[in-house]
């Protein structure tokens, strides 16, 4: 018996049909909780709450309903964090604890996991453009991406499931794979004269695997502020440090700047409560400023709700352990155990430095304010076009005279190929004849990357930007992420004089070739040693 052809159903609105059903369903229990919310102000800081905040509530053991925006946790957790806080009037209460602030409920063993959850959805479900995306926002969508964050996501939305009695995440987690079978079955084949629907379904060839490249953190490159860097922003710095490219390289010098100015003036939320104030206390002030960069890591928020789940019981473990240590009387060798371990990471470090050494000039950036009197001078310099250059001293004298000298470390021979490294000046002038580069003897096995000649800029006195780490000496690459590499000092005071209306720039240094391509080979040579 044939089919009537107009009666077959087209499998694309099938699949449609299919797939609005299924996110009907896996939305009724948002709408069941929105419907009788209305979004309102946090009763914490008084600000609006967002959707995220009522889809993710706090998992209360007593069910008492209070719920505070996603600042407010974080501010919570940070606040948990300290020994003790300081009053306005000088008094000193005892430390923070989880708890829930209307029926003070022991929070501690979910709060991580809604805030985590809460994070996630802001961006999944975000409508914001990526361009218009904060530099956390972006930081924390390549988080979203790794497994251990997705299993972290998996685990937390299972255990909120299991809080609130409903059993939708299992049916999510079905429909998905369902759908994902469907999707990916390919191939469709009908006979709309006679009638007969001949489908088949074959499954599509696998993906090809992605190459994951090993990317080994160096803590060297980070300028000193590795303790202030959380563990997706050290990855981050170090992938746009060895790349070897100029433009990445000014990115991770930005990073690096915002991560410093961070650690001198902390940012100050509308959302934090007054007790948060800048601390008086130097050491109070360093451990409140490194808090606030460990909450915008991810990574440091799942490891900690790991630990809560893992050991309620581990600071009472840990009081216990230091009672028993102080009664065998190992307080006074463990220190001394202590100290021997610190002189030999000072030594290992030392001579690690020493085998793979780090370029003379290494990139950073500095902001400059261009509605007061600009008070930075450049100077005129050209690059030779070698590799070389990056570990070559440049530095700036009497009426702006410009020396460079070679290094005499012979690490730096071994990493950029270099056969002969010697201390000595180039005062000398190279000339390039026919694409082959002509120089005095003791720079003719050097590596040459580019032709000599080009135009760069040097600063000769920093000004205000020598605050912000800016020296003489240091070679101008970027304006506001605009490469002025070949430009002389006339183009570059023109295009700042062009953005004085914007009032402050950020002037990126050291981020050249050279050094982007020493810093490549540095970071091959330490993964083959």
């Amino acid at each position: 018996m044939e089919r009537d052809s107009s009666k077959i159903t087209p499998p694309s609105s099938t699949r449609s049909s299919r797939s609005s059903t299924r996110q009907l369903h896996s939305l009724e229990s948002r709408v069941s909780i929105a419907s009788i919310m209305v979004l309102d102000d946090c009763p914490i800081c008084l600000n609006g709450m967002q959707q995220t905040d009522y889809d993710h509530l706090l998992q209360c053991e007593h069910h008492c309903g209070f719920n505070m925006c996603k600042n407010c946790i974080e501010s919570l957790l940070a606040s948990s964090k300290d020994d003790f806080q300081e009053a306005s009037d000088g008094n000193r209460h005892v430390k923070v604890y989880l708890h829930c602030p209307n029926c003070r409920s022991d929070l501690s063993q979910t709060i991580r996991d809604t805030l985590l959850l809460r994070k996630a959805d802001e961006i999944i479900l975000s409508t914001t453009q990526p361009s218009e995306w904060s530099p956390s926002q972006i930081l924390l969508e390549k988080a979203l991406h790794t497994p251990s964050v997705q299993q972290a996501i998996k685990q937390a939305r299972k255990l909120e499931a299991e809080y609130l009695g409903r059993d939708d995440f299992e049916r999510s987690e079905l429909m998905m794979k369902e759908d994902a079978l469907f999707v990916e079955e390919w191939g469709f084949e009908a006979d709309c004269v006679r009638g007969v629907h001949d489908s088949f379904r074959a499954p599509p060839p696998p993906e090809p695997l992605p190459r994951e490249e090993a990317v080994r953190i160096d803590p060297t490159l980070f300028a000193g502020l590795d303790f202030a860097l959380s563990e997706d922003q050290r990855l981050e710095v170090t992938e746009l440090m060895t790349s070897g490219d100029p433009a990445r390289l000014s990115e991770a010098a930005e990073i690096l700047h915002t991560v410093a100015q961070q650690l001198l003036t902390p940012t100050k939320r509308s959302s934090m409560p007054a007790s948060t104030k800048p601390l008086t206390n130097k050491g109070q002030a360093r451990t409140l400023r490194k808090s606030l960069t460990r909450r915008s890591s991810v990574f440091q928020l799942i490891a900690e709700a790991e630990e809560a789940h893992v050991g309620a019981h581990s600071e009472e473990k840990k009081i216990h352990e230091a009672c028993d240590a102080a009664l065998r009387g190992n307080i006074h060798r463990s220190r001394v155990a202590q100290h021997r371990n610190l002189e030999r990471e000072l030594r290992l470090q030392a001579d690690f430095q020493k085998r793979f050494p780090l370029p003379v000039r290494m990139p950073k950036a500095v902001e400059v304010d261009l509605t007061i009197p600009f008070d930075m001078e450049f100077v005129d310099f050209t690059w030779g076009g070698t590799l070389l250059d990056a570990y070559s001293k440049i530095s700036v004298g009497f009426r702006n005279s410009v020396s460079q000298s070679r290094p005499s470390n012979a690490n730096v021979a071994k990493i950029l190929g270099n056969s002969y490294v010697a201390d000595q000046s180039t005062s000398t002038t190279m000339g390039c004849v026919v694409g082959l580069c002509i120089a005095e003897q003791f720079n003719m096995d050097d590596v040459y990357i580019a032709l000599p000649g080009e135009a760069r800029v040097l600063i000769s006195h920093t000004g205000h930007s020598g605050k912000q780490g800016a020296v003489r000496g240091d070679v101008l690459t970027h304006i506001d992420r605009v490469a002025v590499a070949g430009k002389d000092v006339n183009h570059v005071l023109m295009l700042l004089h062009s953005k004085r209306s914007k009032g402050r720039v950020m002037l990126t240094l050291n981020a050249e070739r050279s050094v982007a391509e020493a810093l490549k080979r540095r970071a091959a040579a330490i993964i083959d040693m």
